[in-house]
């Protein structure tokens, strides 16, 4: 595998290109072709919609996974190779916080609220804990002031990953092919299935919705015609296919649930599927309901937990436990060893109850990515002093590298 000819001045061009635009009819999923043109390698979406608030905008809070729960799933599929990518709106959004803090040491959202608010130095403690606040209003809903006012969420689907022991992507798909169809596929989260959309909830602080409102019924936020923007991150194909990157390999994103019910758990276990592919990054979170307002009224402009799970669940040395084989420690992390390595690796923190290991390094290296075909019983473990809420949740985000379906 090589991509140096690609790679090669003259040789293609980077395009941004407009896909399509797709007003939402219902909330049910529904299909964007993409177009069959091209060197595929990002999708870009973006949602938007006018906002409508009913009763008081200021008794309209945002929820813990808002505003990105506002899509329930993505999903990436060809007509070679079925799930490229399979998301929740806020497992996609959290994957590319930190593929770019990673990758590019800045966040995708801004601008960006600290959490707890920053308050004066503290020369004896070193360690940056804040965590960055997505959202680019934390808490209350917006209020329409203007007729140009959008209520706007972007997405990038990333289906190629840049991975320097290959000399470049490995992911990209060839769309030149007319063999090779791709549909990208989006499902709505609301209440309502036509225009204006309701996104406010009638439970406090679960994921359901993007929004909770003090009294359910009243104050509410609405979208009003929203549609999904799809553009296409592509290249020119070359001249000469001598000079084509390597088709033969996907980087595939897939979201899973913990193999253990976050509800009620003070242990929580996921085990890698075998002969799957490479593991090359793992994106983890758990929403502890304990950690939740019990009502929307509740909900402050000091409340940008997220409902993520406390750190002072997490000070055991192996809060965090990832082994491979016969139980052979890779990572055994507390908290506070996490917050170092985030603070090196990222630069910061991520939302508070959302975790990662990184297997490509700064150096985006083959060198420590797992290989499920030989590593065995690979296990990520998560270890909490006392038990989560009755209704906690969680995911798992892993990121593959596969061989292409034949």
């Amino acid at each position: 595998m090589g991509n140096l000819e690609f790679n090669s001045k003259d040789v293609t061009r980077l395009l941004r290109l407009n896909n399509s635009v797709v007003p939402w009819a219902s909330n049910t999923q529904t299909p964007i072709q993409i177009v069959q043109t091209g060197y595929l390698r990002d999708l870009i979406v973006l949602i938007q919609g006018t906002p409508t608030v009913t009763g008081t905008a200021a008794n309209v809070f945002i929820d813990p996974l808002g505003p990105f729960n506002v899509i329930n799933n993505f999903q990436v599929n060809s007509n070679v190779q079925a799930g490229i990518i399979n998301l929740s709106g806020s497992g996609a959004a959290w994957y590319m916080m930190m593929k770019d803090m990673l990758e590019q040491t800045s966040n995708p959202y801004v601008p960006v609220f600290l959490t707890p608010a920053p308050t004066a130095l503290n020369p004896y403690n070193q360690l940056n804990f804040t965590y960055v606040e997505e959202a680019i209003n934390a808490v209350a809903a917006p209020v329409n002031t203007s007729a140009d006012e959008l209520w706007q969420v972007p997405f990038t689907l990333p289906l190629a990953q840049q991975i320097n022991t290959l000399d470049g992507f490995i992911g990209i798909w060839d769309l030149q092919d007319p063999s090779v169809q791709m549909t990208l596929l989006f499902t709505p989260n609301t209440a309502s299935a036509a225009s204006p959309f309701l996104i406010t909830s009638a439970t406090t602080g679960r994921g359901t919705l993007p929004y909770t409102a003090v009294a359910v019924g009243t104050d509410n936020l609405a979208l009003t015609t929203p549609r999904t923007w799809v553009q296409r991150v592509m290249y020119d194909p070359p001249l000469d296919r001598a000079n084509d990157p390597d088709f033969g390999y996907v980087h595939t994103i897939y979201e899973e649930t913990w193999n253990t019910s976050p509800g009620g758990a003070t242990v929580l276990n996921w085990k890698a599927l075998a002969n799957s592919g490479w593991i090359t990054r793992l994106l983890f979170s758990v929403q502890d309901s304990a950690n939740l307002p019990a009502t929307a009224a509740a909900y402050t402009a000091t409340y940008n937990t997220r409902g993520g799970v406390s750190p002072a669940l997490m000070e055991a040395n192996n809060a965090i436990n990832f082994t491979i084989g016969n139980n052979a420690p890779v990572y055994v992390e507390s908290i506070w060893d996490y917050a170092v390595r985030a603070n090196r690796e990222l630069g910061g923190q991520l939302p508070q109850g959302v975790f990662y290991i990184d297997f490509l390094g700064r150096d985006l290296t083959l060198q420590n990515v797992l290989d499920t075909f030989t590593a065995g019983n690979i296990n990520l473990q998560m270890n909490f002093s006392s038990a989560l809420g009755a209704t906690s949740s969680g995911k798992i985000v892993r990121a593959m590298l596969q061989a292409v379906q034949q």
